[in-house]
């Protein structure tokens, strides 16, 4: 049978994971994995015989799981009597299932939130069919978030392979894109950033997908060289409400059946309750719960828009708001400049001062000095840096995202 998932460079089969469910009748409600094969194991026993199941990202500490008593993590428990016989009744009785999810937001501004989540809500953005079979995906994200899982049940339903490449060096990566034949790959533009420069074509690889943050031209581009054969497109998804929009480049569409359903106030996306899990966490203006999303519309009309910033990034320059995004995307066009992250520092008169950090390519040579002179006909005086460091590499978030 078809190989389900190579993780840690060993290769498992559908036939071995329905053989793991099959031998052993019992699951883990609070889970904390060792492996990822382990993690999917659980997961696919958990939601095809109907339970519920809290996903508990490794590193998760104790003081970010409230309400979850630590004893509770990775005790098994009894699983009602059950006989799956063919893989193909295993993923039927997973598309039926009633189980909840519950999964963690990442934390990355404030304590970690639980949200709870059906199973149409996580897999509301798959296909099925021919089309879709025969596809190897590098799995480049964090299973027990949004992102990881709906990858997942993409590749699940479909019989699919995944090949581990999270938080894989990027000769690893490229090693195994050459070595499984990878043909999808769906990853934070950080994750893609960290490929560059471009050295050779991988010609195996026909779809990229670009979620989690905001991407630009320039990196588009820098893939497409990478990967000369492959759509490129990006996804809008989140924590509380799965994935929501697909575009080609940078702009956004809201369905016009969905219209009703969103509403944007002071630039900021509102999305109905309805699209969304549960969650005690959430506060709603009426039934619209506010997304942090500031986007501008490019054709209200037709409900196409961008992606402009979190609203929480914004960081104030004496008096102007400066959307550390934009100016990040004038640096990392740059060429040497690999990735940069722009971030305030508090500052008693101007109330922050704008810094940068660069990573740039192998080789390059670029001084603080070139980087200035090249922003000065780009940018506005107050959003140029007035701190820039060159650093090895940066701190990423659990969800692969950088760390701001």
């Amino acid at each position: 049978m078809a190989i389900f998932l190579y993780d840690r460079d060993r290769a498992y089969s559908y036939a071995m994971l329905l053989e793991e469910i099959q031998l052993h009748k019992e699951y883990y409600p609070y889970h904390k994995a060792d492996t990822l094969f382990a993690f999917f194991a659980n997961l696919v026993k958990a939601i095809a015989t109907n339970q519920p199941l809290v996903l508990l990202d490794s590193d998760l500490s104790i003081s970010e799981m409230s309400g979850i008593d630590p004893m509770l993590i990775n005790k098994p428990v009894a699983l009602p009597k059950y006989s799956f016989k063919h893989i193909d009744e295993l993923i039927t009785a997973m598309q039926k299932s009633t189980s909840t999810i519950t999964i963690f937001t990442s934390g990355t501004t404030g304590q970690p939130k639980q949200v709870v989540h059906s199973i149409d809500t996580l897999t509301r953005s798959v296909r099925t069919g021919d089309k879709y079979r025969d596809q190897v995906w590098g799995y480049a994200y964090n299973p027990t978030h949004m992102a990881g899982l709906q990858v997942f049940f993409q590749a699940f339903e479909n019989k699919n392979t995944l090949v581990d490449v999270f938080n894989d060096s990027r000769k690893e990566v490229y090693r195994k894109i050459a070595e499984y034949g990878i043909t999808h790959i769906s990853a934070t533009p950080t994750f893609y950033r960290l490929l560059l420069p471009v050295e050779k074509e991988y010609p195996s690889v026909v779809r990229v997908t670009l979620g989690g943050e905001k991407s630009d031209t320039h990196l588009h581009e820098e893939i497409h060289r990478i990967f000369p054969q492959a759509k490129i497109n990006n996804v809008y998804a989140s924590t509380e409400a799965g994935t929501l929009f697909a575009a080609k480049g940078e702009y956004f569409q809201i369905p016009e059946r969905n219209r009703s359903l969103f509403r944007v106030v002071d630039d900021e996306l509102l999305i109905h309750r309805s699209l969304l899990g549960q969650s005690n966490s959430f506060a709603f203006d009426g039934d619209y719960y506010h997304s942090g999303d500031l986007i501008e519309w490019v054709d209200e009309a037709a409900g196409l828009f961008k992606f402009k910033s979190r609203k929480n990034e914004l960081i104030n320059v004496g008096g102007y708001k400066v959307n550390p995004q934009e100016v990040e995307e004038v640096i990392n066009s740059i060429q040497g400049v690999r990735q940069s992250l722009v971030y305030g520092k508090a500052n008693a008169i101007l109330g922050n001062v704008l810094c940068a950090e660069l990573q740039l390519d192998e080789g390059a040579q670029l001084t603080e000095l070139d980087v200035r002179q090249q922003l000065q006909s780009r940018l506005q005086d107050f959003k140029i840096p007035r701190r820039i460091k060159f650093v090895e590499a940066f701190s990423l978030t659990r969800t692969g995202k950088l760390k701001r």
